[in-house]
């Protein structure tokens, strides 16, 4: 697994956690936790920042 870190975003409470997005298997994990799949980089954070705001998954 090749994770690489493509940003931080903001959770409501003020908390800051790194985004890191695997380009193969399309994971998505904001800090320690996993935040659901995407293809593109852009999708990711997209769904990081969502995750990050709701603590839910894209499905």
């Amino acid at each position: 697994m090749a994770q690489e870190k493509i940003g931080e975003v903001q959770t409501p409470s003020g908390s800051t956690y790194y985004i890191f997005w695997d380009q193969t298997s399309g994971d998505i994990h904001v800090g320690s936790e996993y935040a659901g799949n995407a293809l593109s980089q852009s999708e990711a954070m997209r769904q990081a920042n969502y995750y990050a705001t709701t603590t839910q998954i894209i499905k």
